[in-house]
């Protein structure tokens, strides 16, 4: 833990001068403060002795007398810190006011959270069990001030990032990114507007992957390092909330355009469907398709989800390594849908589906437009999120392959007991040779 910011209205900045007083308090100047005024200035003992700590060649510490001042600094572009002391008590503040910063600061930095305050645990964790739901352990513990020491506050800090990309390693990963970015921005200052526009088709969406597509080079060729330092920890077999949300990131995308798409996940009647319509018949929507869209029905796999599956017959018992695999004794008519968002633009709350290979559904949209098939022609279809590649690709491959599979016929026993021997030959090592 290098970068700290302190959020403390009892740094006795007035004792120096009546204001008004700069956004931020840097290092340098406290230190001062620590130096030259005497004990006796400080109302608080405790923040004094925080202050000489974070001074200290040990930290880059940054000091805030106000929730308020550290959020303007954030979005002036300050360079988000690893963690955060955080008094819960200022003049003019209050609660509510307090769980909206630290709300803003959680999600708009890869920072830790302390809170450190008189008031202790009882009266201040009630009001914050949310915001610890929502962020897991980025929102430490609250500590009171005079039972916890800063040589603890760092050290707990620390124990709480273990394992995790927290602290330098996430600054790496940082600069790598926003390097990339402004070498892709490097490259399209060269190329008119005009055939960016041509190349994306008057889409944003598809200036966007253009844009993380040059960034996917840059740090091919320069970030390689830092993200094969993360990539190669241990693995583990846990699964957190965190997981599941960051699988969904890598899973499913929140498109901005209304044109439908397949891969799409939309609601209908209630229920959830795959959209497996091709992407050449939404473009010319009545002319490919007669104004149907057809996608593949989905049943979230909850208590009555599964229930409802093996009503209809479906063995579904294991679940195999891969979306696309086969699914216990249900084989491969059911493709798994882990972590998808249950409401648009959001991933606060998951839940897992399946695809129902054989479940082929279809509606007529008469009053459909010529062109791009456009969601907003299509009373009481919604898209929720859309699958991204390669999975929506692998999807629709293995649904195509489940329904127009020909069977063959089973192999005698006979047959299949001597395959299942050739499977099982082995070739002779140099020390066994094969016997004539």
């Amino acid at each position: 833990m290098k970068r700290v910011w302190v959020v403390d209205d009892e740094i006795p900045l007035h004792e120096l001068y009546g204001g008004p007083f700069p956004l931020r308090l840097d290092a340098e100047l406290v230190r001062h403060l620590v130096e030259r005024l005497p004990a006796g200035a400080w109302h608080e003992p405790k923040v004094l002795e925080l202050c000489r700590a974070l001074c200290g060649a040990e930290y880059d510490a940054t000091f805030f007398l106000s929730p308020e001042t550290m959020l303007r600094s954030l979005a002036q572009g300050a360079i988000p810190p690893h963690a955060v002391i955080f008094d819960w008590e200022y003049p003019g503040s209050n609660d509510e006011k307090n769980h909206a910063a630290l709300d803003h600061l959680l999600g708009a930095s890869f920072a830790y959270v302390q809170v450190y305050t008189h008031l202790g645990e009882a009266g201040v964790e009630p009001k914050v069990s949310d915001l610890r739901i929502k962020y897991g352990g980025r929102l430490l513990q609250t500590r009171m001030k005079a039972s916890v020491t800063p040589t603890q506050l760092a050290q707990e800090i620390r124990e709480a990032w273990t394992g995790t990309i927290a602290g330098e390693l996430a600054d790496q990963v940082r600069d790598a990114v926003l390097t990339a970015v402004e070498r892709s921005l490097i490259d399209m200052c060269g190329v008119p507007r005009g055939a960016i526009a041509a190349m994306t088709q008057g889409t944003s969406e598809n200036l966007v992957h253009i844009v993380l597509s040059k960034v996917r080079d840059e740090l091919g060729t320069g970030g390689t390092e830092v993200l094969d330092e993360i990539v190669a920890a241990s693995f583990t077999a846990e699964s957190t909330e965190s997981l599941r949300r960051l699988m969904s990131v890598w899973y499913y995308f929140f498109p901005s355009h209304e044109g439908v798409r397949r891969g799409d996940l939309i609601e209908v009647d209630g229920e959830l469907g795959f959209v497996v319509t091709p992407p050449c018949d939404l473009v010319k929507f009545p002319k490919k398709t007669g104004r149907r869209i057809t996608w593949l029905r989905c049943v979230r796999l909850d208590e009555s989800g599964v229930g409802k599956l093996h009503t209809d017959g479906y063995e579904f018992n294991a679940v195999g390594n891969s979306i696309i695999a086969s699914h216990g004794s249900a084989g491969e008519a059911l493709v798994l849908l882990p972590n998808v968002p249950l409401v648009r633009d959001t991933r606060e709350t998951v839940a897992d589906y399946v695809v129902l290979c054989h479940a082929w559904e279809s509606r007529l949209f008469s009053d459909a437009p010529p062109g791009i098939a456009l969601y907003r022609h299509l009373d009481g279809l919604q898209r929720r999120c859309t699958v991204a590649e390669p999975f929506a690709n692998a999807i629709v491959a293995r649904v195509t392959s489940v329904i127009s599979s020909p069977g063959t016929p089973d192999l005698p026993k006979g047959e299949l007991a001597r395959l299942r021997e050739v499977a099982s030959f082995r070739a002779p090592t140099a020390a066994q040779p094969l016997k004539r």
